[in-house]
């Protein structure tokens, strides 16, 4: 199905009596193109996405940006050693992470795009989240200072259970994303894997006697960083793509459209609905 995108453009020619004339162009896009402007699916465009800018590059970048930098300290690139590293990225997860990405969703809520709203916000405020852990000036490990510190159990419990819940959070996303992209939806299995070996490091850390005990919880979090880094090259990917898409560079590369895959008869649904 192809999806037309209308701009209206208003030029002073001369028309007789001085009026403006109006013009109207329709561009006819390919369900492939179109999913390099919108992660929505089949999502009615009224004239509130014709006026408004799209926010989904800058959703997109305000999340890759803190998510590279976190990677790459989780692989241990350069001497990085997570979660230490991580405290030097707080300006990014604040600045580039959180308010970016909070900025884009509240754009897609405007154009009525409820799954980027919902994923642009909710890992806007896991920025947010771990900027306000990891910023040594809130001095979170002076309440756990009679309880082993950050070694300890109960902060390493709490640090856990979040990496758990955002395991959780992106599983559902990533159901959501079969009928997006291949690559979003790659993204998503990334994140899976990196919330879900960084819990187990975070269980492990208490437990930790030996060097051996050490050693292992250092190959969890490289291990996660390797799930990250499927999720970063898809993350980098898409955002190439939309940044042509947003000045009409042309892009042969594709995205993998699932919106015509998966469930196709919803797109005919959502458009009758609308209609």
């Amino acid at each position: 199905m192809d999806h037309k995108v209308e701009h209206e453009m208003v030029e002073d020619n001369g028309s007789g009596n001085g009026a403006p004339l109006g013009r109207q162009i329709t561009v006819t896009m390919s369900p492939d193109q179109y999913e390099r402007l919108f992660f929505q699916p089949s999502a009615p465009r009224g004239d509130l996405s014709k006026r408004l800018a799209n926010p989904t590059l800058l959703g997109l970048l305000g999340f890759l940006i803190p998510y590279t930098s976190t990677v790459l300290c989780l692989c241990g690139f350069q001497g990085a050693a997570a979660p230490a590293s991580l405290a030097g990225l707080s300006g990014d997860y604040y600045f580039l992470g959180a308010i970016a990405m909070n900025i884009a969703g509240v754009a897609e809520f405007v154009l009525g795009n409820t799954f980027p709203f919902a994923v642009f916000v909710i890992y806007g405020c896991h920025w947010g989240s771990l900027a306000y852990t990891q910023d040594p000036i809130h001095n979170i490990s002076a309440a756990f200072t009679g309880a082993g510190g950050l070694t300890g159990a109960p902060y390493n419990a709490s640090q856990g259970f979040h990496n758990v819940t955002m395991t959780l959070v992106s599983f559902t996303i990533f159901i959501a994303t079969f009928r997006v992209n291949a690559f979003f939806t790659l993204t998503f299995f990334g994140l899976i894997g990196l919330f879900a070996f960084t819990a187990a490091a975070d269980f492990a850390i208490p437990h930790a006697k030996t060097a051996a005990d050490v050693l292992h919880i250092e190959h969890l979090i490289h291990i996660a960083g390797g799930f990250g880094f499927i999720g970063l090259v898809c993350g980098w990917y898409l955002a190439i793509l939309t940044s042509c898409a947003a000045v009409n560079i042309p892009c042969p590369l594709p995205v993998f459209d699932l919106s015509n895959v998966v469930f196709p008869g919803r797109n005919k649904q959502t458009v009758e609905k609308h209609a």
